[in-house]
């Protein structure tokens, strides 16, 4: 059975962004308050979805199933949204490696859905360590980028440093 996993992968969900209306603009780029702005706030609205979704936290395989997809389906609106901010020069390096550091969390949580799938509890238990191991990296990575409420760590704190 799969579910006893599952809080590890909710905690590791908490650490990522959400959907925001396409505030990209084309304007050229965003200053730096204006990225941080409009970034949180992508970040924040991604939070609550996920809250959401652990109100019912799976109990069998095809649940842990559906619950993985959830997150995966919010997790890659954020990045898409994200993707449409066009951060300031001096921010543009540090927001694509936190971009690319999601898209890898998205990855390893496919692979656990992935896992769930074909009943392997251990790799479905394996993927979701390895989000959660990632998640003091991405809060540096969103911090760097001058994102705040990004890719808080498990229980709403910004991560230490």
């Amino acid at each position: 059975m799969l579910a006893p996993a599952t809080p590890l992968l909710a905690a590791a969900a908490l650490a990522g962004c959400g959907p925001l209306g396409d505030d990209g603009g084309g304007d050229g780029p965003l200053t730096e308050e204006e990225l941080g702005a409009r970034g949180d706030e992508v970040c924040r609205d991604a939070q609550e979805r996920v809250a959401e979704v652990q109100r019912d936290p799976p109990t069998s395989r095809q649940e842990s199933i559906r619950f993985a997809e959830g997150l995966i389906a919010i997790f890659e609106d954020e990045v898409a949204r994200l993707e449409a901010l066009e951060p300031p020069d001096e921010r543009v390096e540090a927001f694509d490696r936190y971009l690319e550091a999601r898209r890898e969390a998205i990855e390893l949580l496919e692979q656990g859905r992935d896992a769930a799938q074909g009943d392997d509890p251990q790799g479905y238990a394996d993927a979701q360590a390895e989000v959660a191991a990632g998640q003091v990296e991405r809060a540096e990575l969103a911090r760097a980028a001058g994102l705040s409420d990004c890719s808080r760590v498990a229980g709403g704190a910004p991560a230490p440093g």
